[in-house]
């Protein structure tokens, strides 16, 4: 890990990996002009939205601030990556005077080699309103940790860094059918898993989005 992250010291230090792996794909004098801006800040505090105030001190005189929610950290590894790439886009198209609106930051994200992220991050986005998604969630969030872990934890990893889109097939149809036969959706078994929801993702899919968004949270919280 690139040691001259910890000037970020008011940063939480879980964000640390991720803009490690991040930093580590971008282009080589954009990385290195992020690290050495001394007036280029990133701050992560779980506790300021629970404080009436907060004082922060920096080394020197802040010119551009990043402000990352540790609510985020709850996300799959790979979202939360194109959360922070996005936040860097936005500081270097802004350093260099060009539109920071959402087509040029995602035409920069995709000079970068985030093409396959962003397309992660639309399939979350339209999986996360669906029915099912909560259906699973919800279920989840009402299972013990241990069996959570005993029964999804195989995938977990799989999923947490590339997302179920990107997971094998065989790899989707056992948790399919671990989703399936824990009733997780209303008619349980009943359910074809041809059936369809948002963007042509099927009901257990979305399920599925959301049992490992809850042991994620589970991870978390220890």
């Amino acid at each position: 890990m690139d040691e001259r992250l910890a000037r970020f010291k008011n940063c939480d230090e879980r964000f640390h990996r991720y803009l490690d792996k991040v930093l580590a794909r971008l282009p080589e004098d954009v990385r290195e002009s992020i690290l050495s801006n001394e007036g280029f800040q990133i701050l992560a505090d779980s506790e300021l939205p629970n404080v009436c105030g907060r004082f922060l001190s920096f080394d020197h005189p802040v010119e551009s601030l990043v402000y990352l929610n540790p609510k985020s950290l709850m996300q799959p590894d790979n979202r939360l990556s194109c959360s922070i790439a996005w936040e860097l886009a936005e500081y270097v198209l802004q350093r260099e005077g060009k539109a920071t609106d959402d087509a040029a930051v995602v035409e920069l994200l995709n000079k970068w080699g985030f093409e396959r992220d962003l397309d992660a991050v639309r399939y979350c986005d339209a999986v996360s309103k669906s029915p099912a998604f909560k259906s699973g969630y919800e279920w989840a969030r009402k299972q013990s940790k241990d069996y959570l872990m005993l029964h999804f934890d195989l995938f977990f990893d799989e999923w947490n860094e590339k997302g179920l889109r990107m997971m094998p097939q065989d790899r989707i149809e056992m948790l399919r059918d671990k989703t399936v036969h824990s009733k997780v959706l209303p008619g349980g078994e009943g359910r074809s898993s041809q059936q369809q929801t948002v963007e042509g993702i099927s009901h257990e899919e979305a399920a599925i989005e959301g049992i490992m968004a809850a042991l994620k949270e589970a991870k978390l919280q220890g």
